[in-house]
C-alpha cells in the first residue's frame, strides 16, 4: 500500500512540473523541479544499502542540485549533473558486464552524441562554454554505455540513462543551435522519466536478484 502511495506521489509531482514548467516562475518552483528527484533519492537510499546503491543515491542528489542551480548558473548547474553521471556511472561499474548484442545500442549512443557535438561544433552561441559543454556530452555518453552494459537483465535502467542522454541533447539543441517546440515538457518529462528510470530500475533490479538468491 505505502508503495503505491509513493508511486502516485511521485508520478503526481513529476506531472504537475512538466504542465507547469512552461509557465511563469513563481515561490517554491525550483523546488518543485527538484521534488521528484529527491523522493527518488530517498527510496534509494533506503532501499540499496550496498556501495553502488550509496553511489546512486549521490549521483541522485547532485543531479537535483543542478535541478536548483541550472537556472542560476547554467555552468554551475551544468557541473553538478557532470559529477552526478560520474557518480551513476561508478555504481554502474559494479555491475559491468560486457555482451556483445549490447554493442548495437552503444553504437546508437555514441552516433547520437557525435551528431550533436558536430552540430554544437558549428553552433556560434556555444563557443563560449565550448570546454564545459563538450566535457559534460563526454561523461553522459560515458554514463549511459556504462548503463548499457550493467549484469542485470531488466532494460529500464539503460533505457532510463538513454532517455537522460536525449533530454540533454534536446536541451543543448534548444538553448544552443534553434528553439524547439513545446521544449520544456519535452526535455522535463524525458529528464524525470530517466531519471526514474535509473533509480527505481535499479531498486528493482536489487530486489529481483534478493529474491533468486
Amino acid at each position: 500500500m505505502q508503495r503505491r502511495i509513493y508511486f502516485i506521489a511521485l508520478a503526481f509531482f513529476s506531472i504537475l512540473y512538466v504542465v507547469l514548467s512552461a509557465g511563469d516562475p513563481f515561490f517554491g518552483k525550483v523546488f518543485l523541479k527538484a521534488l521528484p528527484i529527491w523522493m527518488v533519492a530517498i527510496h534509494v537510499f533506503l532501499t540499496l544499502k550496498d556501495r553502488k546503491g550509496r553511489l546512486l543515491f549521490i549521483g541522485l542528489l547532485f543531479g537535483s542540485a543542478g535541478d536548483v542551480l541550472i537556472g542560476v548558473n547554467f555552468v554551475i548547474g551544468l557541473g553538478m549533473f557532470l559529477i552526478g553521471h560520474l557518480f551513476y556511472t561508478s555504481s554502474f561499474l559494479h555491475q559491468w558486464k560486457f555482451q556483445a548484442w549490447k554493442l548495437a545500442p552503444v553504437a546508437a549512443v555514441v552516433a547520437i552524441t557525435v551528431i550533436v557535438a558536430n552540430s554544437l561544433g558549428a553552433a556560434p552561441k556555444v563557443q563560449p562554454l565550448k570546454i564545459p559543454v563538450f566535457a559534460y556530452m563526454g561523461v553522459i555518453m560515458l554514463m549511459v554505455i556504462t548503463a548499457i552494459f550493467r549484469s542485470p537483465k531488466s532494460p529500464a535502467v539503460w533505457i532510463g540513462a538513454v532517455f537522460f542522454l536525449l533530454s540533454d541533447a534536446m536541451i543543448a539543441i534548444n538553448k544552443f543551435i534553434f528553439p524547439i517546440e513545446h521544449e520544456s515538457y519535452l526535455i522535463m518529462g524525458t529528464y524525470y522519466l530517466a531519471q526514474i528510470l535509473i533509480g527505481e530500475g535499479s531498486i528493482e533490479d536489487n530486489r529481483r536478484s534478493a529474491s533468486q538468491a
